[in-house]
């Protein structure tokens, strides 16, 4: 085994811990949250114990939210470790192992040209891209999956493995329901190359039907249909326009074309893949606002096409010259080139991985001890209500309620006014769980601090709940009535 490929093992190791650290210490701080890790522990927890997998927090059967008919193959790891942290650790390995994909196909591709360092510097710049960093930083999502098999279905093609690409088609397609839109992106990209046209067009079909079949299928098991539907400009001029017509927008643009110093322009294949994803997310109107975000777990996508099309971008740069030392030698100095052009940008703009570095992420407040303890006293078999910030650290038990804060117009005055903050939930669960601490985000109680607490304040003052436990901030109340 030559030096490089063992340096990029050792990194897939070290970068699983990496990840693995950036997200369980961000869970471990109640910042992760019932959208989505809460729901996704959930159903997977569910599918480990053969229940049918309706999920509570988003109040649905799990698969009228999203297609995600791969999530019963995550079972086995509660198997091995009931904690949802497994997740965490296996989006952490399956992104970082995606980088072995990227490195064999730089091998296939420039094979003639002893390019192993280069192929081992592009490899690493895949593996930290900025919107990988923050889907490991915002949650668990299946979209991760995606995101490693899309690479693997591109080394299975060009490596000619067809029964293997076979089913890695099949399990992207069963990822999620936008699975297919991917697919037929690389389809996009690989449409250019003469010796993969005809698999890329079946790509772009198979993929955009299976789509639409899944967007149908979806809206079939959901009470609501289907709830993510873009909705497109009748103009072109319009068009265009809702893809840059916000400041995150443009910097999801700005940041994911820079991490590779905007060389996939060069790739028709790879800008058209990219525009196709961006298209689905910014197309939505501002109710799916969220979808526009840099910093979440949507661009991460993106990752596949972008360092495709880098490859691209190589190849017609350097072309195919017959000084074969000459051709590894500037493939070599590109990929120096765009690898301290990575680690400069990931020092100016402090993407995720720069927060292990920093005293204040390990911070341990007392509050947070508070809520461990208390979340220790709730009945492992109890149906409870919590938090956005408490609902990924309950959600193992079948029946798991996320709170909304909300004002009401009560007819009974029954607040001692018209107007009363109070906090809904579904279903009839047993235990309400809180944490009162001041200055927590609009992302961990779903509404300001002071509604939040006016609302349990006038639950409490109704006698709606009755206060079982207390350990500083955190409350444990049994629910009375809602």
């Amino acid at each position: 085994m030559r030096l490089p490929l063992k340096i990029l093992l050792v990194w897939i190791i070290v970068l699983t811990i990496l990840y693995s650290t950036l997200s369980i210490v961000r869970h471990n701080h109640f910042q992760s949250g019932g959208f989505d890790l809460g729901i996704y522990d959930q159903a997977v927890w569910q599918y480990s114990r053969l229940q049918w997998p309706y999920n509570t927090i988003k109040a649905r059967f799990i698969l009228g939210d999203h297609l995600t008919l791969t999530l019963p193959l995550l079972a086995p790891l509660f198997w091995l470790w009931e904690d949802v942290r497994i997740l965490l650790v296996f989006q952490a390995f399956w992104l970082s192992l995606s980088a072995f994909a990227v490195y064999k196909i730089v091998e296939l591709r420039w094979q003639r040209y002893s390019v192993q360092w280069a192929a081992l510097a592009i490899s690493i710049i895949y593996s930290v891209f900025p919107g990988i960093q923050y889907a490991i930083f915002f949650d668990f999502h299946p979209v991760v999956i995606g995101v490693g098999l899309l690479l693997w279905i591109a080394y299975f093609l060009e490596a000619g493995r067809k029964k293997l690409l076979r089913c890695a088609i099949v399990l992207l397609i069963l990822t999620q329901e936008n699975m297919g839109l991917a697919l037929a992106g690389l389809g996009a990209i690989y449409f250019f190359q003469r010796a993969h046209r005809k698999a890329a067009t079946l790509f772009i079909i198979v993929g955009i039907v299976s789509s639409l079949i899944a967007v149908k299928m979806i809206a079939a098991m959901s009470p609501s249909g289907f709830e993510y539907q873009p909705v497109f400009s009748n103009s072109i001029v319009g068009f265009i326009t809702q893809l840059f017509d916000n400041p995150e927008k443009q910097q999801s643009w700005f940041s994911s074309f820079a991490w590779f110093s905007f060389l996939p322009f060069l790739s028709p294949g790879a800008f058209f893949a990219v525009l196709l994803d961006l298209s689905q997310y910014f197309a939505t109107g501002p109710v799916f606002v969220r979808m526009w975000s840099p910093f979440a777990h949507h661009r991460a996508i993106l990752a596949p096409f972008l360092i495709l099309g880098l490859l691209d971008a190589l190849h017609y740069l350097i072309g195919v010259p017959s000084n074969r030392k000459k051709s590894g030698k500037w493939i070599g100095i590109i990929a120096v080139v765009l690898f301290c052009s990575a680690l400069m940008q990931q020092y100016l703009f402090h993407y995720p991985l720069n927060k292990i570095a920093k005293a204040e992420y390990w911070l341990e407040e007392q509050w947070m001890r508070d809520n461990r303890e208390l979340l220790r006293q709730v009945p492992v078999d109890a149906t409870a209500a919590s938090q956005q910030s408490l609902v990924p650290h309950l959600s193992h038990r079948k029946e798991m309620y996320l709170i909304y804060p909300v004002e009401h117009d009560y007819d009974d005055k029954r607040c001692g006014q018209a107007k009363c903050w109070w906090l809904d939930f579904a279903g009839q669960p047993e235990y309400l769980i809180v944490d009162l601490h001041p200055g927590q985000w609009l992302t961990q109680l779903l509404e300001t601090n002071e509604h939040f607490g006016e609302a349990v304040a006038n639950m409490e003052k109704t006698k709606s709940i009755t206060l079982v436990r207390n350990i500083g901030s955190a409350r444990l109340y049994r629910i009375l009535k809602k």
